[in-house]
């Protein structure tokens, strides 16, 4: 899963539009994927998926395919540390024998030590041949079928597979294996990896990519949210997207750019807050508050309002790190002073959005900004006028970085591949 890794969650990222769902035909496929699976991937030719899916170094890429190449697949991940695959590939009609394609295919991954069944006794109108490097797996997902379960029982899937489109191919990432599928260096040193994974596994129940086509730009997301109301998701869905302006504020050696457009940031907030206590975190999250009132005086819901934000960016340039924040009143043009609300940001917003030191402040153009005093002087000396990738008027959020952008705008997820 290596090709695609780090691309798949970095799509979903930042996304908050979903396609309608519609009816699909349920693949017979899906019967041998064992039910705590943490990735599907489920298309309709093999030799094309298994090289968009995985490196060259992979032992599946490798295999005498013949013509079961053409045939549909899923390649599968189990719950487990080592996220085991387990590739099921449409063998044809079922029958007591195996076809000589099937016969050569199964040579082939014995060659490779690949454990391998062939299901034919096992299923009613198609075989399928299931390969692993585990006999676990291949133990496991036997027994699943035996049994008549599948991941067509798991929590949420049988509406994850509503949101599939009609192209070439669909993953599904059960979001609540993120600790399992979050590559270890995504986004090294910008975040830690344990919020990383908190971030993904409470953003949707499933993540569904769509490839209408064999290339990485013909990907599309959607997500499977219950309306439990604890989604990150749904919490985007219902919120419109605001102007998105900050190109005039982004130095242009800008390495790192997560911004935030508010339409309405009193109906953001209130979201927001309503998310937390369905996560049971809205205590936790009104004490940081209550704290940082009494430290500073001054009330951070308030200090809100009165901003009434409309864009919130962090971003990092030639070793700085800065927040820059839009007040829907623009302030006058101020140099660097104490903060007097340091930690007000991330507090409201979540970490996110926090910085090693936002102890001073300034404002220019429109924004204000906070960091440290060096960092304050650097953003006010640098040259403006970094590129948010489409250039849209309007956007929920985007981010930028060296090795891809994402910008989910009022409509749809836009990718770019830099």
């Amino acid at each position: 899963m290596r090709r695609i890794a780090g691309i798949t969650f970095l799509l979903v990222l930042l996304a908050s539009c979903s396609p309608k769902e519609h009816n699909v035909e349920i693949s017979p496929l899906l019967s041998t994927v064992p039910s705590r699976s943490a990735a599907v991937m489920h298309f309709s030719r093999c030799a094309d998926a298994l090289a968009l899916l995985l490196d060259s170094t992979s032992v599946f890429r490798s295999l005498d395919l013949g013509h079961l190449g053409n045939s549909e697949m899923i390649l599968s991940y189990g719950y487990s540390a080592g996220l085991v695959p387990l590739l099921a590939l449409d063998a044809g009609r079922a029958s007591s024998d195996t076809s000589s394609a099937a016969a050569k295919l199964l040579e082939s991954a014995g060659g490779k030590r690949l454990k391998s069944f062939y299901t034919a006794e096992l299923l009613p109108k198609r075989a399928v041949v299931l390969l692993s490097p585990s006999q676990a797996a291949i133990d496991e997902a036997v027994q699943h079928i035996r049994s008549g379960s599948s991941i067509l029982d798991a929590e949420g899937f049988r509406k994850a597979l509503d949101l599939q489109g009609n192209g070439k191919g669909t993953v599904f990432l059960r979001n609540g294996a993120a600790a399992r599928l979050v590559p270890r260096d995504m986004l090294n040193g910008f975040f830690q990896r344990r919020e990383l994974v908190s971030f993904f596994s409470g953003l949707a129940e499933w993540t569904v990519l769509n490839f209408a086509g064999w290339s990485r730009e013909d990907i599309s997301v959607a997500f499977q949210d219950p309306g439990s109301g604890r989604y990150l998701s749904g919490m985007f869905a219902g919120l419109g997207a605001g102007d998105c302006t900050a190109s005039s504020a982004i130095p242009d050696s800008s390495e790192f750019v997560l911004g935030l457009c508010l339409e309405d940031s009193k109906a953001y907030l209130q979201a927001w807050e309503e998310c937390l206590d369905v996560r049971a975190e809205l205590s936790r999250y009104k004490g940081r508050l209550a704290s940082l009132r009494k430290s500073t005086g001054r009330n951070p819901a308030a200090w809100w309002a009165e901003k009434s934000p409309r864009e919130i960016v962090r971003v990092r340039w030639n070793g700085h790190e800065a927040l820059l924040l839009r007040p829907s009143k623009k302030p006058k043009a101020a140099g660097a002073a104490e903060n007097p609300c340091p930690g007000f940001v991330p507090a409201l917003l979540g970490d996110a959005f926090r910085i090693a030191d936002d102890g001073m402040c300034a404002s220019a153009g429109g924004w204000l900004v906070f960091g440290s005093a060096d960092d304050v002087a650097a953003w006010l000396e640098a040259p403006k006028g970094a590129v948010i990738p489409g250039n849209p008027r309007k956007a929920k959020c985007y981010l930028i970085n060296p090795g891809f952008s994402l910008v989910a705008d009022s409509k749809n997820t836009v990718l770019n591949v830099n």
